[in-house]
């Protein structure tokens, strides 16, 4: 029978497939209105090559492959018009690209869901590259594809506990991802606005600096985390086998001795056998009231329900996904009519967004330092692997990801993929990286894919396909990790898969700058209005 909690996550992956399957592959024709101008572009002006997404002269231009130059209707500040693009075909009939794509879709996902990162850095170039859509496209359907490995990944890791039994409590640290996101998403708002105004060019300069570097320390990081695990499996093997020796030797020795021993002798040897053993956590002499208030905090940190982090996860959610829709992005344009950055509306919008974010930062850095506080006071000590909370990290760390965020939003790369570096920069254990990551990579994804939704930016023949090869290619991902980690006894290997993913990140989306490069009309910086 199926719990409470699976039967939402099955409810909210149903509804997801279900909003999909109302989008088509093509421009949305818009409701009957008079179309005001025809902005086509002139023979004279048009290329002989054009690119997806792009302008083209139905007898001039030649349109990449799976793309066909046809009269597409948009609109733009409340008023209609028509266009002559390279648009995309629909799912049906397929082709080699579309084969080759779901082939590269499913090692990607499958690669990415080992260690908890969306893999967005890997599917837009490959939706770009080998199956042929724009950019804007690309990065909808990657939100769709992360989306529905994103609803695998939070069946699973909801379902786990931490791997120190030291102390019960979930796989994923909601404490530290409710912290990081808001601070993570306010430093995306102004990447964003610098993607729009930097070249390609030094785009890709920054891109090969920032995710080459730290997908360098990454996978050193996960070389020395296997190295040490090599050399603690040693120690351990050699001090069982002294153990074992040492035992043989005292069992042949009290043999010899339990011969000669008085009956006095041999009680006070067995009361000492009675010794209760060494206790696993620091022993601490605490009032009883202390005690049962430390253990009901812990009892509500072990739950596997969460109430509390969940209802902060939605009002997350709906806060960003209010702002994306009323300000725009993504590629889509604001629900308010005429709304651009040259308004002061928009500027007001972007500066309330901004405020929210960081007084939500406030709040959940004021509850952390308070909770940790209150722990550290009743005797708490943090476990292996645990980050540890004063005045000066929870304002240090959420700092941190609001430059990641900046990073994260110029590069186009996704937010698992900057949270996993660094809390692996700050000493995580590798499973609950994963997790915790994967969970940032929900909250991030899903709004995204629900404001191009409504933006109408979404294939969705291919939505639906690809979102479901996220789902499976997760679950297929999660199983082999988790099997290897099992099987050899080495959760580096999460850390390792996540500095591999980076690197081929960089190949590919570096390639991908350089072909916007080539194809560039312009090389230096651009008005964001």
């Amino acid at each position: 029978m199926l719990s409470y909690k699976t039967f939402l996550i099955v409810l909210f992956g149903l509804a997801t497939c279900c909003h999909c399957s109302t989008l088509t592959s093509s421009p949305t024709p818009l409701p009957s209105r008079r179309l005001v101008e025809d902005r086509s572009i002139s023979e004279a002006d048009a290329e002989k090559i054009g690119v997806a997404g792009g302008e083209c002269f139905p007898s001039k231009t030649e349109c990449p492959f799976s793309t066909t130059c046809i009269l597409a209707t948009y609109e733009e500040g409340g008023t209609e018009y028509t266009r002559h693009l390279c648009v995309h075909k629909g799912l049906f009939p397929l082709n080699g690209s579309d084969a080759a794509t779901v082939f590269l879709l499913l090692i990607s996902v499958a690669l990415a869901a080992g260690g908890g990162i969306g893999g967005g850095g890997l599917l837009v170039p490959i939706y770009r590259l080998v199956c042929g859509f724009p950019i804007t496209q690309a990065t909808a359907l990657s939100l769709a594809t992360i989306s529905g490995g994103s609803i695998a990944n939070l069946y699973t890791y909801t379902q786990r506990y931490h791997p120190n039994s030291d102390l019960k409590r979930p796989l994923i640290d909601y404490e530290t991802s409710l912290l990081f996101c808001p601070a993570l998403l306010a430093g995306t708002m102004f990447g964003s606005m610098f993607s729009v105004m930097f070249p390609a060019w030094l785009i890709v300069v920054l891109l090969v600096i920032l995710l080459g570097y730290s997908g360098k320390r990454t996978v050193n990081k996960g070389i020395q985390r296997w190295k040490l695990s090599s050399q603690s499996d040693w120690v351990a093997r050699e001090k069982k086998e002294a153990e074992v020796e040492l035992s043989e030797r005292n069992s042949l020795s009290r043999m010899s001795i339990d011969s000669e021993a008085s009956p006095l002798h041999l009680s006070l040897d067995e009361d000492d056998e009675m010794d209760p053993p060494a206790l696993t956590l620091p022993s601490i002499a605490l009032s009883m009231e202390q005690s049962v208030r430390l253990d009901t905090i812990r009892a509500q940190e072990g739950s596997l329900i969460q109430a509390r982090n969940w209802g902060w996860t939605a009002v997350l959610w709906v806060v960003v996904f209010i702002f994306a829709l009323l300000r725009g992005g993504k590629g889509g344009t604001s629900l308010i009519p005429g709304l651009t950055c040259e308004k002061p509306l928009y500027w007001g919008l972007f500066a309330i967004n901004l405020f929210v974010l960081l007084t939500a930062t406030a709040v959940l850095r004021s509850q952390t330092l308070s909770r940790a506080e209150e722990k550290t006071a009743l005797g708490h000590k943090p476990l292996e692997g645990d980050l540890h909370w004063d005045r000066r990290t929870t304002a240090l760390y959420p700092a941190l990801c609001v430059f990641a965020g900046v990073a994260a939003g110029l590069l186009g790369i996704g937010g698992g993929m900057v949270i996993g570096p660094l809390l692996v920069e700050l000493g995580c254990l590798p499973q609950p990286i994963a997790a915790t990551s994967a969970y940032v990579v929900f909250i991030t994804a899903t709004s995204g894919l629900a404001q191009v939704y409504i933006m109408g930016l979404v294939p969705g023949d291919y939505a639906i396909v690809f979102s479901c090869c996220g789902v499976l290619a997760t679950f297929l991902g999660q199983s082999v990790v988790d099997y290897v980690v099992k099987k050899y006894k080495k959760d580096a290997i999460v850390v390792l898969v996540i500095g591999f993913i980076m690197m081929v990140a960089l190949v590919l989306m570096t390639y991908d700058g350089v072909m916007q490069i080539i194809y560039a009309t312009s090389f230096g910086f651009t008005r964001l209005c």
